[in-house]
């Protein structure tokens, strides 16, 4: 009699587990990277999956003093420096190409022509002016491209002589609307 009350207690236990706790997703969920950056500009970045903050060497003299890319995901990245007032800007910010970007150690920095079109946006930082550049590469032939900018003026500046962050996406990597949500959503003090 108990060997056949063992099958039954068997499938009375097989049932019983399809009514208890739901087994965990196969793949782990994670929470949001929070990753940190030094320096005479001190932020935060918030970092989802599949996302990368790297952190270049900041110049001698502090040109640029600050200098990091964000990795959106593939292809789609935002570099983000900031530039002591002391730094001499190489090249016209107006013309930006062949590996210039502009030099915008503070708002002022921005090309009049830039500022027609500006947007500006809050974030944890302090104020960004968002604008698009026009950008070319040339050696045999020419590329051009479209970069969005933001040139943030720090609210509290650690050092008095770095007074903004600039964020662009070389060669228009990621969309105007793609920066402003790295810069209000993702960025943090």
């Amino acid at each position: 009699m108990s060997r056949r009350l063992l099958p039954v207690a068997a499938l009375l236990a097989l049932v019983a587990g399809c009514h208890g706790t739901p087994a965990a997703p196969e793949t782990p969920m994670s929470s949001p990277t929070v990753a940190s950056v030094d320096g005479p500009v001190a932020f935060h970045v918030r970092l989802g999956a599949g996302q990368r903050l790297t952190t270049q060497t900041p110049g001698a003299d502090g040109c640029p003093a600050v200098a990091v890319t964000v990795t959106l995901g593939q292809g789609r990245v935002v570099r983000l420096v900031a530039f002591a007032t002391t730094c001499v800007a190489v090249g016209d910010n107006a013309r930006p190409g062949n590996g210039r970007h502009g030099v915008f150690r503070t708002a002022d920095d921005i090309p009049a022509e830039r500022r027609d079109g500006a947007s500006t946006v809050q974030t944890a930082l302090g104020t960004a002016t968002i604008f698009t550049q026009p950008y070319f590469e040339c050696t045999n032939s020419c590329k051009n491209f479209t970069e969005p900018v933001a040139v943030i003026v720090l609210d509290h500046p650690a050092d008095p002589g770095v007074k903004a962050l600039t964020a662009l996406a070389e060669k228009g990597a990621v969309d105007r609307d793609a920066l402003t949500a790295l810069l209000r959503d993702q960025l943090t003090a």
